[in-house]
């Protein structure tokens, strides 16, 4: 028994994807069934998946609320010591 499995991807990333596929004797049904065989016989991808964004200068909005806060506490002349805030986190 099989099953279909479908997913969307951008057209021109598929057509340049097939081209190089078509290249090495493959097209994409065999691709994906050859991913797939081996992340169920090793339990692994099997590529390296990585991101070079250091995730301390993603900027979120919890980020940008807490800036935002610190720069009206600043103004406002409420400011806290480095010791002052370790001992509010419970950072020693």
């Amino acid at each position: 028994m099989t099953s279909v499995v479908q997913f969307r991807m951008d057209s021109s990333d598929k057509e340049i994807l097939e081209i190089m596929l078509k290249d090495m004797g493959l097209d994409l049904g065999t691709a994906f069934r050859m991913f797939a065989a081996k992340v169920l016989k090793t339990g692994e991808i099997p590529f390296s998946v990585s991101s070079e964004i250091d995730p301390d200068t993603i900027e979120t909005e919890a980020n940008k609320r807490a800036y935002k806060k610190a720069i009206k506490e600043l103004e406002r002349g409420e400011i806290i010591s480095h010791e002052e805030l370790k001992r509010e986190l419970g950072i020693k």
